[in-house]
């Protein structure tokens, strides 16, 4: 497989946008991989691991509130029902403003600790 990664990389469709590899460059054997164990990650956004909803596989309910389990929210990327297709940033700041102040709620407490936030000023 790393070969034909390579291959395509390498290849004369994709040599107008090239100008060369940069790496791993001329590893070879136990040096390519090392550099790929070394170098591989994903570049995945983990999401949708605990869904909101109303169906039997949802986790939390539209108040972010985990379903049987008393006094409990999850307020991150996890809570989204289907992966968004763009960066999962900006949707993952809206689920944390929306849990600390819900649409037509009442404003929840600050999340940021008293030892972080002398005298428990709101940051808005």
């Amino acid at each position: 497989m790393r070969e034909v990664c390579r291959e395509i990389g390498n290849s004369p469709a994709l040599r107008p946008f090239t100008k060369r590899e940069v790496m791993p460059g001329n590893l070879r054997g136990a040096a390519r991989e090392d550099f790929i164990r070394d170098a591989a990650s994903t570049y995945h956004h983990q999401t949708c691991t605990a869904k909101m909803g109303r169906d039997s596989m949802s986790v939390v309910d539209g108040q972010l509130k985990v379903y049987a389990i008393e006094n409990l929210r999850i307020a991150d990327g996890s809570i989204m029902p289907r992966v968004t297709t763009g960066n999962t940033m900006a949707p993952c700041i809206i689920i944390g403003e929306r849990a600390r102040n819900p649409p037509g709620g009442t404003q929840t407490a600050s999340i940021v600790p008293d030892s972080i936030n002398p005298g428990n000023e709101q940051n808005e």
